[in-house]
């Protein structure tokens, strides 16, 4: 009966201590969260590449208004082993399905499950077939990726992302 009358007369400084600790339990947490070894880190030049949003997003909307499209393609008979980089195929077609010819730029292979496994290639015309353009990535992990591409054309340029499924074997599905 004592200690029920004892913590009856003592309840606000211990509800107060009770919250203080919870406080300063909290952020002991969230500081080893922070600071264990295989923490995600933040996006390199994530200053920057806020600056430029703008710019970036008339580009992104100067390209939807060309109305071309885009399809992204792991072509099947080409052969591939583990950890070697594997052609990705891009076909770019006008509005009225045209092949477009003479684009220069890069083909950007992101893993967002993983930022370690990002990485980029040069695209490259594929002279017999106009319009499809290739570039050679390592694309090992199954499960979801981003494809965008950042190309010129003269004073024109086009960007395009597109998120696919990657199959263990490779095709996408």
């Amino acid at each position: 009966m004592k200690l029920l009358r004892t913590i009856s007369a003592y309840r606000w400084p211990i509800y107060l201590g009770g919250l203080l600790a919870m406080s300063v339990v909290a952020c002991g947490v969230l500081v080893w969260v922070a600071t264990r070894p295989d923490t995600p880190r933040p996006i390199r030049g994530y200053y920057e590449a806020a600056k430029a949003w703008d710019a970036d997003e008339a580009v992104e909307a100067a390209s939807r208004q060309l109305g071309w499209s885009v399809r992204y393609e792991l072509p099947g008979d080409v052969p591939h082993l583990a950890g070697m980089p594997r052609p990705v195929d891009v076909r770019v077609a006008d509005r009225d399905g045209r092949p477009v010819s003479g684009l220069t730029g890069l083909l950007f292979a992101i893993r967002p499950a993983d930022g370690r496994l990002n990485q980029s290639g040069p695209l490259v015309e594929i002279p017999q077939a106009a319009g499809t353009y290739r570039s050679l990535v390592r694309m090992d992990e199954a499960g979801a990726w981003e494809l965008r591409i950042d190309a010129k054309r003269d004073a024109l340029r086009f960007v395009h992302a597109a998120r696919i499924d990657v199959a263990a074997e490779g095709s996408p599905r």
